[in-house]
């Protein structure tokens, strides 16, 4: 079948005899969809690089609030249960001063220990706590920042001064987890806050490994503390599929040598015709011979929990149809050339040989249209994403009542995408392959601003009646970092012509 999507197998073999290789006999590699759809994916959502969390950070606030803080036992005893959850051996530590921030590099747990036993330096009103949360940030470190939040210069700051860097932070998919302990100082409420910076993909963190010896510890069920994780980036996919037909209906001919499982994406190669799918999918029966509303899912059994974004309240799901298919065959095309070089006859020290027109000597082309009789590229091997998708809104729709039926109640729901009734063949190829891309989207996200553990942010400051400064930088940089209409999962749909 005619194709502008050039997949196919191997269609030569290759040159045994360097000298036989001819334009008929050179090898020419060419690709099937399901061989470069996650290099093509990732061209538009950069693979995550798993962090480590070996090494980190912690940066220490010795303002002389903190020395009153330290003197409450609960709260010089959550030190010690902090230092005792470290799994690692030595840490970089950080002092926040009056008017400076040093570094002490490779302290161990005894050293640790003794940070908050050294009176001395916790003095003056001044540490410059915005410049170490700036820090923090513009270096992408695994910290942990100890801190009560108050910031002074020349007078107590109650504006959001941490808003920007918590909104980069979360913007950039990474999360905040707050350990908060309360202490009293002059008779009003305080609190130190254990400001946890965690980079994405971390899985071992400082984070969770203090988390867990919290729920765990004897010691430390006798000491009270309050937990809080923001992020913008916490959805858990689980699929209750086959990993070689995917969440596909059984009808829809999934092509299982083809399949492709990746993490955040799966490729669907169906090989039915689509008045087929309509036939025997989107016109379906139930057990008894009564008609299924709205047919039955040509995508399901994929579940999206949103439990661990309990700062924001998010409504539902969406999806966003596009054909993709001129700007995946210039992806396919890019590869084949860069795959198809030419061979080039060298001499003994690796140098080109010419002609007698002082041009290379070449024995086999590469790609005939990629490269000249000369070996030169002559094409356009840089591929950029670009916006020829051709939306398809009536396509598929996605089951907003059966997404619902559990999200309500345990913030998990499952994916249903059906194909839709009221389709038009507008935006499908009748005469070649077509691919497809459904998009998962987020749906209505607002920020969760009556949660009450918000409060945890407020306290009674010294020169303000209330000190709101790390309230208003959580709510701000929560709400500049929405994430609605962010796309969660992708699948790629590999269709016959209409």
């Amino acid at each position: 079948m005619n194709t502008k999507l050039r997949y196919s197998i191997w269609a030569l073999a290759l040159c045994t005899v360097l000298s036989s290789c001819n334009k008929n006999s050179c090898p020419v590699k060419t690709y099937e969809p399901q061989q470069v759809v996650k290099a093509y994916h990732y061209t538009y959502f950069r693979p995550e690089k798993q962090n480590s969390a070996d090494r980190f950070a912690i940066y220490l606030d010795y303002s002389g609030s903190m020395k009153t803080a330290f003197k409450d036992a609960n709260t010089a005893a959550f030190y010690q249960l902090f230092i005792n959850s470290l799994k690692i051996s030595s840490v970089d530590f950080y002092e926040v001063n009056n008017f400076s921030i040093d570094k002490i590099e490779n302290l161990d747990k005894s050293q640790l220990y003794k940070k908050i036993k050294d009176a001395a330096k916790f003095r003056g009103d001044n540490a410059p706590l915005n410049t170490a949360v700036k820090d923090i940030v513009n270096r992408r470190l695994a910290a942990v920042f100890i801190t009560d939040g108050e910031l002074w210069e020349n007078g107590e700051r109650d504006d959001p001064w941490a808003r920007e860097e918590f909104e980069r932070w979360l913007k950039d998919g990474n999360s905040i987890e707050f350990f908060i302990t309360d202490h009293p100082d002059a008779g009003k409420q305080k609190h130190v806050f254990y400001i946890c910076f965690v980079p994405k993909n971390t899985d071992n963190t400082v984070a969770a490994d203090f988390k867990f010896y919290l729920q765990n510890s004897v010691e430390a069920k006798n000491y009270a503390y309050t937990h809080f994780a923001f992020t913008a980036n916490a959805v858990d996919i689980t699929k209750d599929y086959s990993v070689t037909t995917g969440g596909a209906n059984e009808n829809a001919g999934v092509d299982e040598t083809a399949f492709v499982n990746g993490d955040s994406f799966e490729y669907v190669p169906i090989m039915n015709k689509w008045k087929d799918l309509y036939k025997y999918i989107g016109q379906s029966y139930d057990q008894n011979g009564n008609p299924v509303p709205g047919g039955a899912p040509l995508l399901s059994r994929l579940t999206v929990d949103l439990s661990r974004m309990e700062f924001y309240n998010v409504k539902g799901l969406d999806i966003k149809v596009n054909n993709i298919t001129t700007d995946f065959n210039k992806f396919v095309r890019v590869a084949e050339i860069r795959a198809n070089k030419p061979t080039i006859v060298t001499d003994e020290n690796g140098e080109p040989l010419l002609d007698e027109n002082r041009l290379p000597i070449v024995l086999c082309p590469g790609d005939y249209e990629g490269y000249d009789q000369n070996g030169k590229l002559i094409a356009d091997t840089v591929f950029k994403p670009t916006q020829t998708a051709k939306a398809i809104p009536d396509l598929f729709t996605f089951d907003d009542k059966h997404f619902a039926e559990k999200f309500a109640s345990t913030r998990k729901g499952e994916v249903c995408i059906k194909l839709n009734s009221a389709f038009s063949e507008t935006g499908l190829s009748s005469t070649d392959f077509n691919m497809l891309r459904i998009d998962l989207v987020l749906k209505d996200v607002e920020v969760n601003s009556t949660n009450v553990n918000l409060d945890k942010f407020i306290w009674q400051g010294k020169q303000v009646a209330q000190n709101r400064s790390m309230y208003n930088s959580i709510l701000g940089a929560l709400n500049a970092a929405n994430p609605n209409g962010k796309i969660i999962y992708t699948y790629y749909l590999y269709t016959l012509p209409y």
